[in-house]
């Protein structure tokens, strides 16, 4: 039987105001393109993720401030860059986030 002791602590994530302004017009572009859903079902997975287990994306570089690290990962359509600072369980999503092209399964 799990306690709540035995759940770990979400991660805290943050989002630049441009990061915020981008995946807005991107769910539009998406939208117009016809895979809206899958760039929502997508900002959603991401955010799960984020909050659980941001270390899912591949590490670019290691921070040298503090414990943490800079990694990009990808949920299709939708690629982010993130830095994950692990002594304080926070992930930070300030570069813009990339629509993929839309993959010909898609269609």
């Amino acid at each position: 039987m799990s306690t709540d002791a035995d759940t770990p602590r979400p991660y805290q994530v943050s989002l630049s105001g441009r990061v915020f302004d981008t995946l807005q017009e991107l769910a539009g572009v998406a939208r117009d393109r016809g895979d809206g859903e899958a760039f929502l079902a997508a900002l959603r997975e991401f955010y799960r993720r984020l909050q659980v287990y941001p270390q899912f994306g591949d590490p670019l570089v290691d921070l040298r401030q503090e414990a943490g690290q800079i990694r990009i990962g990808i949920v299709p359509p939708l690629a982010m860059r993130y830095g994950v600072l692990e002594e304080r369980r926070q992930v930070l999503v300030a570069a813009l986030p990339v629509l993929l092209p839309k993959s010909s399964a898609a269609e």
